[in-house]
């Protein structure tokens, strides 16, 4: 699918380097605004964000599960909540809310 090439290419081209457990990857951060987090998360893991949170996209088959950490610029965030994103039912990107 052309969609899920070009944020492949995007991702290559100005992604950033993480790791997660031994497994390292490219992703694309963003700050996670008030409205972003209400979108995805409940009052209670938004209460329970203690560093500013960030939005991640990056391949759909990156293996980021609910239960894992991720260093960055000496920060550790957890992994709040993943979503594929599909398009016809071909997985695109995967979005990931760290807090």
């Amino acid at each position: 699918m052309i969609l899920a090439k070009r944020i492949a290419q995007k991702i290559a081209k100005i992604g950033e380097q993480f790791t997660v457990g031994s497994n390292t990857y490219l992703g694309i951060f963003k700050p996670l605004d008030s409205a972003t987090a209400r979108t995805y998360l409940n009052d209670v893991d938004i209460m329970g964000i203690v560093n500013p949170g960030l939005l991640l996209i990056t391949q759909p088959d990156a293996v980021i599960t609910t239960s894992d950490t991720i260093t960055r610029d000496s920060i550790v965030y957890y992994v709040l909540r993943t979503y594929v994103h599909r398009v016809k039912g071909a997985p695109i990107f995967k979005l990931v809310v760290l807090g």
